[in-house]
Parts: structure tokens; C-alpha cells; sequence
């Protein structure tokens, strides 16, 4: 699209996209670092409890605009829109604070109301970053953590951030001090470099003001034992996912993040309570498996599409690795199939809900 006198333009971002692809694929080290971060941070969400009291509140609200944001900044930093990639940048950060700053008494659902609802009052304003600071340190593992590793000046290292917003000059303009040398879209490995460095702090910055927050999250157990597929938020983290946000924190970071868990004590005795439960059976955990497809079957793709992925997945799985015995899962798989297959259609949900109910044709 060609629109005068405009510069900035969307037919130049697309070729900006394809010289960025081109060179993540050339140098995969940079794309997998910025895929590495993305999950961690994604999965750092999932340690933020989510109960019947405030699941609605808007608690969550602050760290999923902030994945947000920093999704929107990584796609226009593929576009060549690099400036506009760091004020988002800077736009998750803050986010990403007040996520901790809102819950630091585990009171969210009611401190983040005014502002989660845009009221119009300077009480529901975006608090300042001294505020911020001045309760997340009021946190004694955040203020213990801080007083060895100094979370607030890795802040403050981000806070040329902030002169992007304003503009601060030629050096935060949309030529970034001549490191573009023009004033349209072109692809600028150096930028993105500069992009990735700012985005690889933040995301070291909130993950671990998070699991100081909720130290249990940093206690590794095999949660699946207890609670099978369906693993509440309330805390905690499944292994893995721990191990990938520990392979974004700098050295030293998480012995001390499982020096603090193991003195927390709510974290200890949410685990005690936790390590008391009965281990879910093998049958519970399939009764849980069906109940989860058939949410799927019944409010998304229908019975006829969700059959047709599941034997996907097994021949993916098996070309994967062929030398492998799969009787056993694929006996497991038909027999999902068959059952889900006899309610879908006592149910008529074989096909999509969008096109049952006639969406499609909209």
C-alpha cells in the first residue's frame, strides 16, 4: 500500500520482516534466545494464584498486558519500528511491576480496582516508580534479595527506556541517533541487538520480583502426582518450566531464590499441606484428560476436527521417534476417541461450536 507523503509505510515493514527472518535464521542463536525468553516469561504468569475470589478481580490484569506489550514490542521490533519497540518495552516493564506491586499483600483483587477500572482519580493513577519500589521492598524477600543482588539498580539500568517515550532527543528519535541513517523502515541488526538486551533485563528483572513474591514457585515437586493433568494456579510450578526460567536468571540468582523458599513459611507449609494429599490415580488423571477434550470437542473445533488432530499427534509423535513401542498409547488414544465420539454425538457436537450455532456464516 502506497499512501502520500507518508514514509513510514506497511509494504516497508513487511520487507523489514523478511530481512529479520532472514537473519534469526542465519543467526538462530539470537532467535532462540528471544523464544527462550518469551517462555519464561509466559510462564511466570502461571505461578500468579488464580482463586474463586479473585479470578475476576483484575489481579492478573498488570502482567497479562505486560506479556502483551512485550509481544507487541518484539513484533515491531521485526518490523523495523524500533523505536516504538522500546516504548512498548518500557510499557511492559511498568507492568510488569505492578503485577507484584498490586499483590504484594495477596489483597489484588481489591488494591488494583480503581486503577484496573480506569477511574477517573489521581488514586487510580499509574503510581510513580519510587511508589512501586517503596512497597515491592516492603516485601521481605524482595528487600533481602535486593540488599545482595540490587533489583532496583537493575531498574534503573533501564530507565533510558523512558526517554524513547518522550523523544529525548535525536539519540531516542525514530533514527536512533543515526544508527538507522534514515527516517523509514530498513532492518538494523544493531537495534535489534539493542532491543534484545533491554528485553532479555526485563524479563530477569520481573520473573524474579515474581518468584520472591511466591517462593513456592521456586520449590521443585512433582505436582502432577497430586493433582494430575489439571495443576491449579495457586503458587507453584511444574519442574520444567522452573528449569527454563532458571536458565534466563543470572548466576547466583536462584540459589538464593531456594534459600529464600526454604525459610518462607507459607511456602513451606503450603508444601507440607500439598505433600499430605492423596496421589491421584491413574484413572482420575484419565477422567480429567476426557473431561479437558470434551470442553475442547464441545466449545471450540467439534468432535470430526479434534479426531483428526489427536491422530496427528500420534503419527507425528511416531515419525518422531519410530524405533519406539506406541501400543500401549495407541490403545490409549482410540479408546479416548470411541468414548468422546459416543457423547459428541448423543451431544450433536460434531462439529464446531462456530459453525453450529452458524457463526461462520456471519
Amino acid at each position: 500500500m502506497k499512501m502520500f507523503p507518508y514514509i513510514y509505510e506497511p509494504d516497508k515493514s513487511i520487507a523489514v520482516n523478511t530481512a529479520t527472518d532472514k537473519f534469526l535464521e542465519e543467526n538462530f542463536a539470537i532467535k532462540a534466545k528471544i523464544q527462550n525468553l518469551g517462555w519464561a516469561y509466559h510462564q511466570v504468569g502461571e505461578i500468579i494464584p488464580q482463586t474463586t475470589e479473585n479470578y475476576w478481580s483484575g489481579h492478573y490484569f498488570p502482567f497479562n498486558e505486560s506479556w502483551d506489550e512485550l509481544q507487541v514490542s518484539c513484533t515491531q521490533c521485526c518490523l523495523g519500528l524500533y523505536k516504538q519497540a522500546f516504548v512498548s518495552l518500557r510499557s511492559g516493564l511498568e507492568l510488569g511491576l505492578l503485577s507484584v506491586y498490586y499483590n504484594i499483600n495477596d489483597e489484588g483483587h481489591k488494591t488494583v480496582s480503581d486503577w484496573y477500572l480506569s477511574t477517573d482519580s489521581s488514586d487510580s493513577n499509574t503510581p510513580r516508580a519510587d511508589k512501586i519500589w517503596k512497597i515491592l521492598l516492603s516485601n521481605d524477600n524482595i528487600k533481602n534479595f535486593n540488599g545482595k543482588f540490587n533489583l532496583r539498580k537493575r531498574f534503573d539500568d533501564l530507565s533510558y527506556l523512558h526517554n524513547y517515550v518522550h523523544t529525548k532527543g535525536y539519540t531516542y528519535s525514530n533514527e536512533l541517533g543515526g544508527i538507522k541513517g534514515t527516517n523509514s523502515q530498513i532492518f538494523v541488526a544493531k537495534a535489534l541487538e539493542m532491543w534484545l538486551a533491554g528485553y532479555e533485563q526485563i524479563v530477569i528483572l520481573v520473573a524474579t520480583l515474581h518468584l520472591l513474591k511466591y517462593p513456592l514457585a521456586v520449590v521443585e515437586f512433582d505436582y502432577f502426582k497430586k493433582f494430575g493433568i489439571d495443576i491449579p494456579n495457586f503458587g507453584g510450578l511444574e519442574t520444567s518450566k522452573l528449569q527454563r526460567i532458571a536458565s534466563i536468571l543470572p548466576l547466583g540468582f536462584m540459589e538464593e531464590l531456594k534459600n529464600i523458599a526454604a525459610n518462607d513459611k507459607y511456602a513451606q507449609s503450603e508444601l507440607s499441606h500439598i505433600a499430605a494429599m492423596p496421589d491421584k490415580t491413574e484413572d482420575e488423571i484419565e477422567e480429567q484428560a476426557i473431561a479437558i477434550y470434551k470442553l475442547s470437542v464441545e466449545h471450540g473445533e467439534g468432535f470430526i476436527e479434534w479426531e483428526k488432530q489427536q491422530y496427528k499427534f500420534l503419527n507425528d509423535l511416531i515419525m518422531l521417534k519410530p524405533q519406539l513401542d506406541y501400543s500401549d498409547l495407541k490403545k490409549i488414544t482410540n479408546e479416548r476417541i470411541e468414548k468422546i465420539r459416543a457423547w459428541a454425538t448423543a451431544n450433536n457436537f460434531m462439529e464446531s461450536k462456530s459453525k453450529r450455532l452458524g457463526w461462520d456464516k456471519l
